[in-house]
This record gives structure tokens, sequence and C-alpha cells, in this order.
């Protein structure tokens, strides 16, 4: 198995991974081969950067997703046997969209959407957007437009928050709560309130860190309308769970060969085998390789006396040849050391993990010419293809 066979065979790909790894970037190559290869594919992202759209060489994206042009596509030279299409997550209005979809009535959605309380919540909440990115990819695998969906998360620490979403708003809708936050306002107070349970005084906590919200009515009013919604909110819940943890959704950890990116997608890979989520593929980005004829030191040191040589013999002077001298061997130690990193790392993988590794690239990738060269790099049986 190898990540070509991950996106003929997945319908959802879920990218996850630190910040600055070129997580955003790889989600695109990722539907790009997918749509090359015949399918319909999405590629949605969680990141209010443009580093989506600059991928594939457009200006801006739509909040609801957009079809990439067959023009722009064959623009490119590309030969495209499916489509392609892009969004980029905006949060408070997928929050809206969420509760119009679920409310029972106009009159409940009207009354939601002109809560404060609410227009706080939908902006502030933690996790608001890791779930609504949920929601976002649940909405778009049941639309039936799409045969390959790829999501881009947030970077480590938010993409924690995202693999608990689901739980957490279930949490925090829970009944047993519930029962305290719609009693009348008139007849018990803030501080009263926050001597409840346990529970109930984290909700609290989480309310007025998030919104500095101090307003019972409006809190009230929140959750008397929202109780209206609970048990579709719960099924709801229940089944973004299932479908992260389907058969049909392959997460791919996207990291990279430096120390502390290994440490956090150690750390995101445990906390991914804690709660059931499918691990199927890591892509190991911007790896340095060891210079041809530096593969150990006797080698290496006469390989770099032959460059001096050479350096010499050209006329440079001796100041510019240590120079090189010393920057090509600090590549090399670099790039062994890289090497000793990953292979600890992928020893503690679990069996049947694909494994591929992209070189760093000369150029940074803003087109879709680029992002081809990128896929056909994490396709390639010379860079992926290991299984463990």
């Amino acid at each position: 198995m190898n990540l070509r066979d991950l996106l003929q065979t997945q319908r959802i790909v879920v990218c996850v991974g630190s910040g600055g790894v070129g997580k955003t970037t790889i989600a695109a190559a990722l539907a790009l081969q997918g749509a090359i290869a015949g399918r319909r594919a999405m590629v949605l992202t969680i990141d209010p950067a443009r580093r989506l759209a600059q991928s594939l060489g457009l200006d801006t994206l739509r909040p609801g997703g957009e079809r990439i042009s067959v023009e722009h596509l064959g623009g490119e030279g590309l030969c495209q046997g499916g489509t392609l299409s892009a969004g980029m997550l905006d949060q408070k209005s997928a929050w809206d969209e969420f509760i119009a979809r679920h409310a029972p009535s106009a009159e409940v959605r009207d009354t939601l959407l002109a809560n404060e309380f609410y227009q706080h919540l939908s902006r502030s909440f933690a996790g608001s957007t890791e779930y609504m990115a949920i929601e976002e990819l649940c909405r778009i695998d049941e639309s039936g437009a799409f045969d390959l969906i790829v999501l881009d998360t947030p970077p480590t620490g938010h993409a924690l928050e995202f693999l608990e979403a689901p739980q957490r708003l279930e949490d925090f809708f829970d009944r047993a709560t519930m029962a305290w936050l719609v009693r009348p306002t008139m007849s018990v107070g803030w501080s009263a309130w926050k001597t409840a349970s346990k529970t109930v005084r984290f909700v609290f906590e989480r309310i007025e860190d998030a919104t500095g919200l101090q307003a019972l009515a409006q809190i009230a009013d929140f959750f008397v309308a929202i109780e209206h919604l609970i048990d579709g909110i719960t099924e709801r819940s229940h089944k973004v769970k299932s479908l992260l943890q389907g058969p049909g959704t392959a997460f791919v950890l996207v990291s990279g060969p430096d120390e502390q990116v290994l440490e956090d997608a150690d750390e995101l890979a445990s906390k991914m085998r804690t709660l059931g989520m499918p691990l199927k593929g890591v892509v190991m980005n911007r790896v340095h390789a060891v210079p041809a004829g530096l593969d150990d030191d006797d080698a290496t040191h006469a390989a770099l006396g032959r460059i001096d040589a050479a350096l010499q013999s050209a006329g440079i002077d001796g100041d510019a040849r240590a120079w090189l001298v010393t920057t090509l061997e600090g590549v090399r130690v670099q790039a062994a050391a890289e090497a000793v990193r990953r292979e600890a790392f992928e020893a503690a993988l679990p069996a049947g993990v694909v494994v591929a590794s992209v070189p760093e690239q000369g150029r940074d990738v803003h087109d879709l010419s680029a992002l081809a060269t990128l896929g056909g790099l994490l396709e390639g049986s010379d860079v992926a293809g290991t299984e463990r």
C-alpha cells in the first residue's frame, strides 16, 4: 500500500500535524492527485490564512467552496480526469447555517441567531472552529457531490481540539448541566450558580473566559432556546464521530524531521490511537538527503578534500573554499541526524501505516504545476510506499 492506494480507496483524508510543516500544501497536493486520477475531489481548509489559495494559484477562496475552473487547470497543462474543488471554512457562517439546519422552527432559529451570548459563543467557544470543520466535512460528505474530500486541520495544539471537538460539544450540551442553565434568572444569581456542581462551575468558567459575559438573561435565553436542538445536536455529534472513526476515513499525519516537530507528531499520533482515529499515513516533508559520496566519515573526508582541491584549481580563495566545504559538511550532518530521528519515529508507528518522504524543494509551491510535481513525489515509488 502507498499514498496512491489511499487516494483511490478512501473517501475522506484528514491531514493533521504541527504548524509550519507544509500541511496545507500537502493537503492540496493530495486532492489534486486524486482529481488527476479521476476522482471528484474537494480540499477544505480551516486555516484563515490564504495558504491553500496560494498553493492552487488563486487569489482567494469562497467560504462555501468553489470548483477550480477547467481553464485554470488546463492552463497549467494538467491532464484532468476528475474535478477539483476548494473551500475555506468561515466559522461564523458555518455556525449560523448549523443552527438554521437543526432549529425546529423559524422562531427558534431567529431567537438563537439574535442572542448576544450565542454570537460570542459561535466565535469564541474552545473547539468551536474545529467542530464546525467536522460539521462541514459531514455536510459535504452527505451532499454526494464528491468522492474524495481532503481536510486540512489547524496546527497540532488545535489539532488535539479537532479530535476532541465532537465529545466536547456533546458534553457542553449535557442535559444534566442544562437543567441548571435554564433556571429562571431572577431566582438565582451568578455567584450562586457558580457554587453548583463541578461540571456547572467548569461551564461558567469557560463562559467567562470565552465571552466576558455575565448577563444571566442572555445566557438563560440561549439555553432555553437551544434545548429544542439538543437531540439533533447529540445525534449529529454521534454521526460525526462515526464518520471520523469509519473505514472510509484516513488520517494522514504531516510532519518534518526536526526534533520538536517529531515530538509534536508523536504526541498527536498517540492521542489519535487513544481516541480510535484511524492513522493510515505519514508524510515526512522537507527531508534533507545525504549528499552523494558522503555516506560515511571516510568517504566524506576524501570527497571534501577533492572538492577543496577543485575549488582551489578554479581560483577560489581559501576563505570561500572553507565556507563552501563547511556548508557541505553541515548539510551531511543535518541529513544524517534527520535520518536517525525519522527512523526512531517511524519504528514506533502502528503496523500498516504508510510512510512517504518528500525532499526539501528548491522553490515554494504557489501554482498548480508545482503542486502537481509535489503530488507526483508523494505518489512516486522512490519516496512513497514504505509500509510499517
